[in-house]
């Protein structure tokens, strides 16, 4: 069983092409994460398209602390129903701390009362996207 939430940390769109997490503190003082992992295809146009979101998850994020640098790794995943997600997504409301979060908060819970499908202010196909050369 999760711990009821004490504090948001961060809620957003992953860079992977439009998974969905909101970041939590439980109240035992755990760092944990909902994540909606985004289902995609591609095009023949080789462009990406966004179909939907998996089952959501909640995983303890556990910080490893190496030489000079700091690794988070997901431990204790663990599969919930979209109804509990709903529930989590509730509880975050109440910790909102940044437009933004705001933002993606409305559409993880768009995506929870669909059951995953794609919110309406996300597009099914992103934009163009930014390749990064490297200098001669």
């Amino acid at each position: 069983m999760l711990p009821p939430i004490s504090a948001n940390t961060s809620i957003e769109m992953i860079r992977d092409g439009g998974s969905l997490q909101a970041g939590f503190v439980g109240a035992n003082g755990s760092k944990y994460c909902l994540h909606f992992a985004l289902v995609s295809e591609e095009a023949a146009s080789g462009e990406l398209v966004r179909l939907g979101y998996e089952q959501p998850v909640v995983f303890e994020r556990l910080e490893v602390r190496e030489e000079k640098r700091i690794e988070w790794q997901a431990i204790n995943q663990v599969e919930v129903s979209w109804e509990h997600a709903k529930v989590l997504l509730h509880q975050l409301r109440a910790f909102l701390q940044r437009d933004q979060d705001s933002k993606w908060l409305a559409a993880m819970e768009e995506v929870a009362n669909t059951k995953g499908e794609i919110p309406g202010e996300v597009p099914r196909v992103p934009g163009p996207t930014l390749q990064l050369r490297r200098d001669a």
